[in-house]
């Protein structure tokens, strides 16, 4: 992993950094839903979970851009339902 993160650019860390943060983020929330702790803790989730399939999106476009098209759209689906369950 050391040589490997050394070797990545500056914009790819920020989105691994990111993505990290959001992933925690979800896993935390998920746990005050379920132990009931936080009832409306789903609503905060659908978006950070948009922004970390937009993330991995943009991070897998370089592989193979024909497979994140598909992605991209399941984003933008995502994305546009959770800004609607939000408001």
């Amino acid at each position: 992993m050391r040589g490997r993160w050394s070797e990545k650019q500056t914009d790819d860390k920020l989105l691994y950094v990111i993505s990290t943060i959001c992933s925690i983020s979800m896993i935390i929330f998920v746990c005050t839903q379920i132990l009931g702790i936080w009832k409306t803790g789903a609503n905060v989730f659908y978006p950070l979970m948009g922004v970390s399939m937009l993330i991995q999106t943009i991070q897998n476009w370089k592989k193979n851009k024909e497979v994140d098209k598909v992605s991209l759209c399941a984003t933008i689906l995502l994305l546009g339902f959770s800004i609607f369950k939000f408001v």
